[in-house]
């Protein structure tokens, strides 16, 4: 089993780049960067500079839904499920804006009162949304326990 075979080791090439054209730092060359500008930098900041800032494209802003009761009662259920109760109770009631639009100190007093009515409906939506992701998630858990209740009956059963 024996074979000669001749293993060469090749060298990388490297690309030769004048030393005039190149600005050097002595930590680039350690870390094997060349640059090929023939300008010198009097400071980092100065070729650091980040891009000109440029809106996002519309496809990349996320519409942010308005933060309600119903929100934070259906998070906070997982840690106490009475708050989805509470939750449910959401469905049931009117939103409304908080004081009248003509009394000093209203709600929004620099809106319109079409812009607060569109205000209202959007919140409602998003309000009803959550109330019913309280109600899911309750009956979801009612079901959880008619099962378990159901299964320490039967286990029960058929142990006697």
């Amino acid at each position: 089993m024996s074979s000669s075979s001749s293993s060469t080791i090749v060298s990388p090439v490297v690309a030769h780049i004048p030393r005039s054209t190149m600005t050097t730092n002595p930590v680039d060359d350690f870390f094997g960067l060349a640059r090929t500008s023939s300008r010198t930098y009097d400071s980092r900041s100065e070729r650091d500079v980040p891009p000109p800032y440029v809106d996002a494209p519309e496809y990349t802003l996320r519409s942010t839904e308005p933060v309600t009761l119903a929100m934070y009662l259906f998070k906070f259920g997982f840690l106490f499920p009475p708050f989805w109760i509470m939750g449910v109770f959401i469905l049931l009631s009117p939103l409304r804006a908080p004081t009248p639009a003509n009394t000093p100190g209203a709600w929004l007093p620099e809106k319109t009162d079409a812009e607060r009515q569109l205000i209202i409906k959007r919140m409602r939506t998003v309000e009803l949304k959550w109330a019913r992701r309280c109600l899911y998630a309750l009956l979801a858990l009612i079901h959880v326990i008619i099962a378990i209740v159901i299964g320490v009956v039967t286990w029960h059963a058929f142990r006697k």
